[in-house]
This record gives C-alpha cells, structure tokens and sequence, in this order.
C-alpha cells in the first residue's frame, strides 16, 4: 500500500480527520448530557449517612450502616450490615461490607463485598467494564482464590442495594408508575426483570439526632425530621418487598415479607440502644429464627422415609405485608394458599414451559479445575443412566469429603475438593460442579431444614434428570429429605443469605406422608 502524500491519501486524511471530529462531538455533547443530568442528580444525592435497626420480626437481630460520597468519577455506596448470630448463651458478631462504584449515571462499576466476623473470611471483587463485561473473583480465607467468572451482561443492570436510586433518579416518584429494571443475581449470574410499582406517597416523622434520657435508661430522639417518601412494591431480594424511599432514593423503611425488616433512625438509637439489650439478654431466642442456625451444627437427623412433608407457613403477626419467597414454588416444591408440600421424587410433570430452557434456567457456573473433571468423569464411567451418575456422584461426596460442622467449613468447590473437606456450601458446590463435569445441569441451592425442632439452615445441590432433583451431599441423601425447603438459587446457608426471605417466616410441619 502507497504511504506517501498522493491525492488518494490526502482525501483519505481528510476523511479521517472529519470522522474523528464527528466522533469528538458526539462524544462531547453526550458528556455534556450526562454531567448535565449528573449536576440534578448530586444536588439530591448529596453525602451522607443513614443507620437502620434490623428486626426479624418485632425483635431487633443487628444494625445497617450507609453511606453516600460524591467523588468526581461518580458515586460510592457503602454499606455495613451487623447481625448478631446465637453462640450458645452469648452472640457472635457477624458484618457484611460493601463498596459499590457508579458512574456519573449511575452505572455500576466495581463492587467489593466481604463477610469478616463468624466463620471464614470471604471476599468478592467485581468490576463493570465499558464493554459490558463483568468479571468477578472470589476469594476464602488466606487460601487465595476460589472462584472466578466472566461474562457479558446488560449494562444497565442494577442490585438491590442501587434499585432505590435508579427509581428516584430515572424520574419514577409518582404514584401509579409501573416499570421493570434487570436485576443482577450473582449466584446464578443471571439477570432477571424486576417489576416495581409506585403505589402511594407519605410522610414520616424520622429521628435525626438522639439524647441520653436517664430516666428510661436509654437514649430518646432529640430532634426529628419529617420525611417525604414514596412506597415502592418489589421482590427484589427475592420475597415480596416494601420499600419506602425519599426523593434522594434513601431508604427510609423496607419489610420483606417473611423476612427482615429495617427502620431509620439515629444513630445512637439504632446502636446503643440496641447494645443495652445485647448485654442484659440471653441469646437463646435467636436460635429459633429460621436460618439463624446451622443445620449441621446442631447434629439432628433428617427424615428420608417420608415421600412428601407438607408444612404451614406463617408469617409474624406483625407484618403489614403478604406472600411467600419467590422461589418457594417449582420442581419438588407445590405451594398450596398457605402449604408447601415437598416432595423427594420430583413429578415428571412439574415442569413449567420448555424442558431444555427450564434446564439451563439457574444453572450453576461451577468452577471446575483439571482434577475435579478428571474425578467426575471417572466415576460416571460405565453409569446405566444419568440417574445412576447422579447418585454416583452424590454417594462420593457424601463419603469422600469429610462434613465440617464448624463455622469455618469451606464454602468452595475448588477448596473443598482439595482439602477433602467441607461445609455444606463447599459440598453441595463441589457437587454441582461434579455434575456438570459429568453432562449433567446443576445449580446450588439453600433453604431450611423444618424440624420439631425448629428451622435450621442448610444447603444441598439440584440435578437437571429432566427435571429438578434434590441431592444432599451432606448427608448423602438422594433424593434428598423432604425436609429441605428451598428458598433462594444459587445463595447461600449463612444467614446472611437466608434472613431476608426468612427471618420471621415461620414453617410449621403437618403430618407427613409415608
């Protein structure tokens, strides 16, 4: 090709340099937008810090800290979340952080979680490329990394911690307004519409500051602010939600039926108020909230020997909201008005829509290393059906991998394979990823093991046979006790998971059928 200034390649600069201005234009007035709508939007969302007290029911579990700082590439998010897990007579302080970046837009950019306090320490590093790529990894303890993933994804995607500012900043705050937002769900990297409605507009009367009141022994509102905020009907943590919000998108209250609870107020309110009761209290109470205890941890069996279990649910008496997790239905699972029947074998007729779609809806994206699939395929070799492969594989984990029962059992596949050992996050993680080494569909998921007892969390894996069904490489159970009821995909048995579809739910088991 002729490099040198002819008349051809003079009219080829020329168009060059006009296609690049073109683009600078462009590029500058969409700048322009954007600050433009930037310069409304940090008028409304300025700096700042709120505290929630965090109730299962009408008892208070923990506190929620947030923040707001405007830096001069977008927006920082912060939260803190504290619960207070039962450790026998005492509490055992567990703390989830976040620090989520947006863009002048409201974008996400990056997200770093981490769990610090009970059990191993985890950590999720996330970032939002321009390309719409996100990549994530995730690490445990000091044993490095467990799990990584990429993937493509809608740019415009929310979480639940953003979807309040992306209804009060698209210009959503009317009453009667109906719109969907695509929900990122990480533990089955999958985003689905979230439909939100704004039904009905308020005031409330909020604590700003607080004083110490000697008489009541604990700390009373000084000076209170009378808030506007408008009531916004979701399900974005995964149950029907109720979450009222200000003109700047801060929460101001939020109840998940069935589960948590949060109210603003002061700081001191919030916290010290709450810790006067933490130190004149037992903890006993604490173990009878749904999720709050470990089903390992407390060494009870589980029924196999019952084909179906069917269990009341209840909520607390003082919810103002109605309904059931979203994922309480489907597969092994039937809810009735207010019974859910779960059943071992998974009717063949359960499905909903398209077999081959329903099979690859949720699937887990295991993290699969070299050994790990050499493992799987050897053990599926010479199986009659991917039924017998099934079963292989649930009887290796099961005895192969040793159960942890401490708070600090691995909650990797890649972790849990290697060191022989596990907690039923790691098992049924390894499971899945098993599985898919061997063909078959897989996805993790978590619920409550319904007992006399009580409802104790617990994690297990679902096996795509042509339908969902339940394996529990903890017990070694398959198909897995009708005991287990299934509330999230992909999340997780700690109770930082479980509390916000179950925190106040209340399973009540019926006569099982033998």
């Amino acid at each position: 090709m002729n490099l040198g200034l002819t008349r051809r390649n003079v009219g080829r600069l020329v168009l060059l340099a006009w296609a690049a201005a073109l683009a600078w234009l462009a590029r500058r007035e969409f700048v322009k937008a954007e600050r433009g709508t930037v310069t409304e939007q940090r008028t409304r969302l300025g700096p700042g810090a709120s505290f929630y007290a965090v109730y299962a029911g009408a008892r208070q579990i923990g506190q929620l800290n947030l923040s707001v700082d405007t830096l001069v590439g977008g927006v920082r998010l912060t939260e803190l979340l504290v619960l207070d897990l039962p450790d026998r007579s005492i509490t055992q302080q567990f703390a989830v952080g976040s620090a989520l970046f947006l863009s002048p837009s409201l974008r996400l950019r990056s997200l770093t979680t981490s769990e610090i306090g009970v059990g191993l320490h985890t950590r999720r590093d996330v970032t939002f490329g321009s390309d719409s790529i996100l990549v994530a990894a995730d690490s445990e303890g000091t044993s490095g990394i467990a799990a990584r993933m990429r993937l493509r994804i809608d740019p415009a995607i929310t979480l639940p911690a953003t979807l309040p500012y992306r209804v009060a900043f698209g210009g959503n705050l009317r009453v009667g307004r109906q719109f969907t937002l695509p929900l990122f769900e990480f533990g089955t990297a999958t985003s689905r519409p979230v439909a939100v409605r704004v039904t009905a507009e308020s005031t409330f009367v909020v604590a700003d500051s607080a004083i110490w009141d000697s008489t009541q022994v604990r700390w009373v509102p000084a000076r209170s602010d009378t808030v506007r905020a408008w009531r916004l009907v979701h399900d974005a943590p995964g149950a029907p939600t109720v979450s009222w919000i200000d003109a700047g998108g801060t929460l101001v209250r939020q109840e998940t039926a069935g589960g948590l609870t949060l109210e603003r107020s002061a700081f001191e309110i919030v916290r010290n108020n709450y810790q006067i009761k933490l130190r004149t209290e037992s903890a006993l109470w604490r173990r009878s909230v749904p999720g709050m205890v470990a089903l390992v941890s407390t060494g009870l069996p589980l029924d196999t020997t019952a084909a179906t279990q069917a269990f009341l649910l209840q909520g607390d008496s003082g919810a103002t909201i109605a309904g059931s997790p979203r994922l309480l239905a489907g597969g092994r699972q039937a809810v009735r008005g207010d019974t859910v029947i779960v059943s071992r074998r998974t009717a063949a007729d359960s499905l909903v829509g398209d077999g081959a779609t329903e099979g690859r809806a949720g699937q887990t994206l295991s993290v699969i290393d070299d050994e790990i699939r050499r493992t799987a395929i050897r053990l599926a070799r010479g199986a009659a059906s991917p039924e017998e492969r099934a079963q292989r594989l649930t009887v290796w984990v099961s005895r192969q991998v040793a159960t942890d029962s401490s708070v600090d059992g691995s909650q990797s596949a890649l972790f849990t394979f290697n060191g022989r050992r596990g907690g039923p996050d790691g098992k049924a993680q390894l499971l899945a990823s098993m599985a898919v080494a061997a063909g078959i569909p897989a996805r993790v998921v978590s619920g409550l093991a319904v007992l006399p007892q009580g409802s104790f969390g617990h994690a297990w894996t679902e096996l795509w046979l042509g339908r969902w069904v339940a394996a529990d490489p903890s017990f070694g159970h398959y198909p897995a006790s009708a005991s287990l009821v299934r509330l999230l995909v992909g999340g997780r048995s700690r109770p930082v998971d479980l509390l916000p579809v179950a925190a106040s739910a209340r399973f009540l088991p019926l006569r099982s059928k033998r």
